[in-house]
């Protein structure tokens, strides 16, 4: 979030790192972003993500998908 200091900012994900946690190919994962499925930022030209988004989204994702988020409890 905007005004906290770097050492306290959550670490941003690449749009490779997405594709391998979510199991997608990164044109999929750039498909969501376009259609505001999913939350990213460009930042010095390249997307990136945050974790805890990227988990909103698999929570909220169809559960016929049937994967699970690296790290993420199952519910």
């Amino acid at each position: 979030a905007r005004g906290r200091r770097m050492s306290e900012a959550e670490p941003l994900l690449t749009l490779k790192a997405v594709a391998t946690i979510l199991r997608l190919h990164p044109r999929t994962v750039r498909e969501y972003v376009r259609r505001g499925e999913l939350p990213g930022r460009v930042i010095g030209g390249r997307w990136r993500f945050s974790r805890k988004e990227v988990d909103a989204f698999f929570d909220s994702s169809p559960p016929q998908w049937g994967l699970r988020v690296e790290g993420s409890a199952e519910k």
